[in-house]
């Protein structure tokens, strides 16, 4: 599929309105946009619709969360290009929407305050797409995502922090910054951090974008 403009039917009601009083970064935006060009694999790309930089399809509430105080240590340790991306996070991140998709019952309250998510494309994102959700994964330095899996075909891309990652497949590995890290649909896979928080581009395409993984 190419990258012509993707005409789909929206629910209007979970839209703000067609022109936002505030914007979404627009170097952020740009930054997501070129990391997901040049360093994942093509056929990701193609599945992303044309964006208007300057108008989001919605407005979302701002929500911050205890993740976002391991961003600078994040920048400090990135090289570019990817510290302007976590700079741009920074300078932006008193208005823009960070998530959790687990509660406490599901890992506990340590983890809660050493994860966290901002999505930019996908059926409830900044901007609109039914075919692939994207944005990035920040854990702290001393945690551990445990294994867990979901319909959704996956990759991650590292920006700053190693991590060790683990699939069912492989066991646990150490992968270093830039590398792309693939896990199919129905896969168990985790990540742990040991000394270092880690900030990482992630790609949903398949199945449910919006499901809750199921726990190992």
């Amino acid at each position: 599929m190419g990258r012509g403009k993707i005409v789909e039917f929206i629910d209007t009601g979970s839209i703000m309105n067609s022109k936002l009083d505030w914007q979404f970064p627009d170097l952020l935006a740009r930054a997501w946009w070129s990391l997901v060009k040049t360093d994942c694999p093509a056929d990701w790309f193609e599945l992303l619709p044309e964006l208007d930089f300057d108008r989001p399809d919605r407005s979302l509430e701002p929500q911050s969360l205890a993740v976002l105080d391991y961003l600078p240590r994040l920048a400090s340790m990135a090289t570019a290009p990817y510290r302007g991306i976590i700079d741009s996070l920074i300078e932006a991140q008193a208005n823009l929407r960070f998530g959790q998709t687990y509660s406490e019952a599901d890992f506990g309250a340590e983890f809660l305050r050493q994860y966290g998510w901002i999505k930019i494309l996908g059926p409830d994102a900044y901007w609109h797409s039914s075919q692939l959700a994207s944005g990035f994964l920040i854990l702290g330095n001393d945690v551990t995502y445990p294994q867990h899996w979901h319909e959704a075909e996956e990759i991650y891309l590292p920006i700053s922090g190693n991590a060790e990652w683990y699939r069912e497949d492989q066991g646990w590995l150490r992968q270093p910054v830039g590398t792309v890290i693939h896990h199919s649909g129905g896969v168990k896979h985790g990540t742990r951090t040991i000394g270092e928080p880690l900030i990482a581009l992630y790609l949903w395409r398949g199945g449910d974008l919006n499901q809750k993984s199921a726990i190992q």
